[in-house]
């Protein structure tokens, strides 16, 4: 079973790369949320995740999606190309494909309107530690399965930060000058 996640942060197209890179951190590491949890009856628990929870995960096998996939039918819009594990939490870096909504996702990060992030991961066994009571849930491993881009994350602190595009602009730009120049 897969499990969705928001989290509030800022996500952007990165500066300095080909324009189509987002860039943010996709889960803050001991930040509580709210969230519903299917496997327990769907009951509201308090949920965080602890820092190296999703350790090993390979970059390239983690989509990036428009919206949480409803089934297997649903198009990814991009693929991480870039996955680490910081003191606060863990980042990524998306390449973003150029589909309509790809584009879409893309000119609202430019745009600076807030996106957020939200994980979609699977269980692992023995990677939940639950308080005595099941209304806390601290998951130690899990494995990452995709990201969506959510206008309202669960998880503070998980957003689009930038989108890497100004060194390539700035690139061209001054090759376009260069010619110009010497057509006098």
């Amino acid at each position: 079973m897969i499990h969705v996640r928001q989290c509030t942060s800022t996500l952007a197209v990165r500066d300095g790369g080909d324009g189509r890179t987002l860039h943010g951190p996709l889960l803050p590491w001991g930040v509580s949320a709210r969230v519903v949890d299917p496997p327990i009856g769907g009951r509201l628990v308090t949920e965080t995740f602890e820092r190296g929870a999703l350790q090993g995960t390979d970059p390239a096998r983690v989509p990036l999606m428009a919206l949480h996939p409803r089934d297997a039918g649903t198009l990814p819009i991009g693929v991480m190309v870039e996955f680490e594990e910081r003191a606060d939490a863990a980042h990524g870096a998306w390449h973003v494909s150029d589909t309509m909504i790809g584009n879409e996702v893309l000119a609202l990060a430019r745009d600076g309107v807030p996106l957020g992030l939200s994980v979609g991961f699977a269980e692992v066994p023995g990677g939940n530690r639950w308080s005595a009571n099941r209304q806390r849930v601290t998951r130690t491993r899990a494995t990452l399965d995709h990201v969506a881009v959510v206008r309202v994350p669960a998880y503070q602190g998980a957003a689009v930060m930038g989108v890497r595009e100004q060194a390539l602009r700035a690139e061209r730009m001054a090759t376009l000058l260069a010619l110009l120049r010497r057509r006098g």
